[in-house]
């Protein structure tokens, strides 16, 4: 398990130049408040999230993490502990730093920066920035919830909580294996097609030496073979000038684009399915939802005329990123082409080479048998002792070819294993039940009662009122938020159980600001209690302090002064 112990910082968002402290530990349930702008997300989430993976928590460029008005020596170190280790990550801007510490000595940092950052992930915290957003913080700025997630990112957070995502690392590498493999294979199989020729031109040439040809026959053979042989490695020249020129990291680059473009059209798709539903609301509805009260003509009108011109924006959007894909699919089509092209030759030239390769032999073995001695006996035996060595060459390739055959067959078999429908899914599949009571029984202490399931690739089915089927979408924003915050803890119960992400951390932002009534809230304090007495550290920031600071063990409060973030208490 990961304690957070401490979080200190300097020149940090809208703090100045000496250390802010916050001790994690020191309280079970702490309220964090301050007007808008006081620096409370800068100091437990932005601090937490830079100092762990060099990114903010909310959505903020690198560079505004820094102080504007001292514009240097930004400094953000936390601390924890995992079993008997203490750590402490430092890291800051202007100047650069990324330094990890382990038990007062920092870890070798010879490897680039990426590399120490997976370094931290893998090894250290054991997650990643997407699995701490959703076992550590919800929140209400920049957090996607695990059910606004895609199907793959819920995978992906899910992997990681079970601690199986090394299945999918394993499987990366062994797609790399195997494909060496088959590459190994089609090299050796070429090798034994050439030696089998040398085997064949071998035997050849016995049989003409025990024929004893004469010397003049031998020099008109070599004459026409040496013009063979030039001839061969003409076409051969030929060939090679012919292959198309292609930039691989031009291929990648583009193959890359596609992927991120794609999945630009998928979040656009998503954000336009939501200003429909936002449309066919004002279209249908006449009050708000949220303050009961009637919406007036000049407010819908308004409201439909801003969520049109988004739909616009977005189409034209839309319509830009579909040229892109098109292009860039054309682009990727035409490299495939030159590929096969290039594939086709290469597969000419590999002919080329064998009848060259032979030829060159029977050369050698032609121009030899005119210096040595007459003598037939010798001559024949000493090509004899060469058919021998060729032929054990050829059993050794042989044996190395089923070797590999089988390594390849242990490959496949193995992939078979380790992709989403084998271990990861018998894994999953034995979680999955655990998942679902712990996300029933803490709908269930909140008074939401509904039946919530996952399946095994982590879409929602919702049963309410007379058993009615719903998804994530249909219910109201308190009711969204009772399902996110059962889902985080029941991730963090899971952790628990396999000692994988699990931490004393939990942060939740504007949680009871949003869209909890008081009923709500009085239902999530309870969970918070219970959680805080089971050696957990909650901190909720709020603007409601008045309304709720005595439901808390402790309170952080924070201030600006003279454009200065500081925590007074």
């Amino acid at each position: 398990m990961i304690i957070f112990k401490k979080i200190r910082f300097k020149n940090f968002g809208s703090f100045g130049n000496r250390f802010t402290e916050l001790e994690l530990t020191k309280s079970p349930t702490t309220l964090v408040c301050g007007s808008n702008g006081s620096g409370k997300s800068f100091a437990l989430l932005d601090s937490i999230t830079f100092a762990l993976f060099g990114k903010p928590f909310r959505k903020i460029n690198i560079p505004q993490l820094q102080n504007s008005i001292n514009s240097k020596e930004s400094i953000v170190e936390i601390f924890f502990e995992i079993g008997n280790d203490e750590y402490k990550i430092r890291r800051g801007l202007n100047p650069k730093i990324f330094e990890i510490f382990k038990n007062d000595k920092m870890l070798n940092q010879d490897a680039k920066s990426s590399d120490y950052q997976d370094l931290l992930e893998k090894q250290i915290l054991k997650m990643n920035f997407k699995t701490f957003s959703q076992v550590v913080i919800l929140g209400s700025s920049s957090f996607i919830p695990f059910m606004q997630l895609t199907a793959s990112d819920r995978r992906s957070v899910i992997e990681n909580i079970l601690d199986i995502d090394v299945f999918t690392t394993m499987n990366n590498l062994l797609k790399t294996k195997t494909t060496e493999c088959k590459e190994n294979l089609k090299d050796i199989s070429h090798k034994i097609d050439l030696q089998n020729q040398k085997i064949e031109y071998q035997k050849i040439i016995i049989n003409k030496t025990k024929s004893s040809s004469n010397i003049e026959e031998i020099k008109t053979e070599i004459q026409q073979k040496t013009n063979n042989y030039k001839v061969l490695l003409d076409k051969i020249e030929k060939e090679n000038l012919t292959k198309k020129q292609i930039d691989e990291t031009v291929y990648s680059d583009n193959v890359k684009e596609l992927n991120k473009l794609n999945k630009l059209i998928s979040q656009l798709e998503s954000k336009k399915e939501t200003i429909i539903d936002e449309l066919s609301f004002y279209d249908k509805e006449e009050i708000c939802q949220k303050c009961k009260g009637k919406i007036t003509e000049e407010t819908k009108n308004k409201n439909i005329l801003e969520l049109t011109e988004k739909l616009k924006t977005i189409d034209t959007a839309y319509a830009k990123f579909q040229e892109n894909i098109k292009n860039i699919e054309n682009l990727i089509s035409n490299i495939n082409i030159d590929r096969e092209y290039n594939k086709n030759i290469d597969g000419k030239i590999q002919e080329f080479e064998k009848q060259a390769y032979a030829i060159k032999i029977s050369l050698d073995n032609l121009k030899s048998k005119i210096s040595i001695d007459s003598d037939e006996s010798v001559e024949v035996e000493k090509e004899k002792i060469k058919l021998s060595e060729m032929e054990k060459e050829l059993n050794m390739l042989i044996i190395e070819k089923e070797d590999k055959k089988e390594d390849l067959i242990n490959y496949e078999y193995a992939y078979t294993l380790l992709k989403d429908g084998g271990v990861k899914s018998k894994i999953i599949r034995y979680y999955l039940p655990a998942m679902n009571k712990n996300i029933n029984k803490y709908l269930k202490s909140m008074d939401f009662f509904v039946q919530f399931f996952l399946d095994e690739e982590f879409n929602e089915s919702i049963k309410s009122r007379n058993r009615d089927e719903f998804s994530y979408m249909n219910f109201s924003e308190g009711e969204k938020m009772r399902i996110d915050l059962s889902l985080l803890l029941a991730w963090r119960d899971i952790a628990r159980m396999k000692n994988s992400v699990n931490c004393n951390l939990l942060i939740l932002d504007e949680v009871f600001d949003s869209s909890l009534d008081a009923g709500g809230t009085e239902e999530v304090m309870k969970l918070l209690n219970i959680l805080g007495n089971n050696n957990s550290n909650v901190f909720v920031i709020s603007h409601k302090a008045d309304q709720i600071v005595d439901k808390f063990t402790s309170v952080l409060q924070f201030e600006k002064k003279n454009n200065f973030s500081r925590m007074v208490g």
